[in-house]
């Protein structure tokens, strides 16, 4: 079996272990281009949103170059996203391609459970060890990779040199990569803060925090939002995502984390009261949470023509007017403009500083 999935950020290198531990080969399409986009959009259907175009390229390349098994997460909620496997699958085979489709749903274990004892010789006492074994190792390389990114997130703003940062982050995820006992990740995960304390700092300077929300794969995917959680961090500001690859997985996947979903739809509830896709009720909760924590800012980011994310607007400047807190949205398609992109949170950043020196001088004065 040649299994591929859709890219998203660094989730690659967590369920690329987990089918290769089951006993798939594993096609892995680059990292996304712009040439990745381009087909997308030609294909897709006129208003889907720029990560259907991005994953439908992704795809794509992947049935080019042999894979006979596409594995999506699917599910029949409000945002379009559950059905993606579905429309991209019927766009592939009206190209002409031949392959089978596996949809990871709560309502799909059955045929979950019939693709386990295919890869383990119909044998259920191995599908049960390879599972365990398969799941333990992914999520140990899930954990590391979490703490790395926010030891990156948390250390670039105060170091000499961002760009050291950036590379000792490269060099873990090869680290995680090639790692495949459990035991050496746990060992790896308790070096990651002596290495990242040890970069030489710059010249002090006062931090901001800034809030990061929005739709999934926009918060996640370096190439869709021009890696703004390093950019912002080499201007001197602390980026904390609501979103991460490894709380995708815990969140979409293994439905973890309850209290904090709890908590943030309660914290939303005076703003938004139906969740409608798009991670709106999510985006809002934490946008409170984001304000009574005392960021010093909240980015939106989301795509052009996502419904949802449009019209949980108005309750999110709403939500900036009731709190004082200064709120950025930023919408991305195949036409978005890096400079100009890159110039709206430069102005952004600015105006954050200025506030925040303000507010110095009138306590001080």
């Amino acid at each position: 079996m040649r299994v591929a999935f859709p890219q998203m950020g660094s989730i690659r290198l967590v369920l690329q272990p987990i089918l290769e531990t089951l006993g798939c080969q594993v096609v892995v399409p680059p990292a996304p281009t712009s040439a990745t986009v381009a087909t997308g959009a030609r294909l897709a259907p006129e208003m889907m949103c720029l990560p259907f175009k991005i994953t439908l390229g992704n795809m794509l390349w992947c049935v080019e170059h042999g894979a006979d098994t596409l594995v999506y997460v699917s599910g029949d909620w409000s945002c379009r996203f559950g059905y993606y496997g579905r429309l991209q699958a019927a766009i592939l085979r009206d190209l002409g391609f031949r392959f089978n489709v596996i949809e990871l749903r709560r309502n799909n274990l059955r045929e979950l459970g019939r693709q386990l004892l295919l890869l383990s010789e119909g044998r259920p006492a191995r599908a049960l060890i390879l599972s365990l074994r398969a799941l333990h190792l992914g999520w140990q390389k899930s954990v590391t990779i979490e703490l790395a990114e926010a030891l990156s997130r948390r250390f670039t703003p105060l170091v000499r040199d961002p760009k050291r940062c950036r590379l000792l982050l490269g060099h873990i995820y090869n680290l995680t990569q090639s790692i495949s006992s459990p035991h050496r990740l746990r060992l790896l995960r308790k070096r990651l803060p002596g290495w990242f304390a040890s970069l030489e700092r710059g010249t002090y300077c006062e931090v901001l925090r800034i809030k990061l929300v929005g739709e999934s794969y926009c918060t996640i995917d370096p190439f869709v939002n021009f890696d703004i959680v390093r950019r912002l961090g080499e201007m001197g500001v602390e980026v904390h995502p609501f979103l991460t690859a490894h709380r995708w997985l815990g969140f979409h996947g293994a439905r973890l984390g309850r209290t904090v979903v709890k908590r943030v739809k309660a914290a939303a509830q005076a703003y938004w009261r139906y969740c409608v896709g798009g991670e709106d009720e999510n985006s809002i909760g934490h946008m409170v949470e984001a304000a009574r924590q005392g960021f010093d800012g909240v980015i939106h980011i989301h795509p052009f023509a996502c419904m949802p994310s449009t019209v949980v607007q108005p309750a999110m400047a709403k939500v900036s007017c009731d709190y004082d807190l200064p709120f950025l949205s930023l919408s991305v398609d195949e036409h978005t403009a890096e400079s100009g992109f890159l110039t709206r949170i430069e102005a952004f950043v600015s105006l954050l500083r200025k506030r925040r020196e303000r507010r110095r001088l009138a306590v001080v004065a």
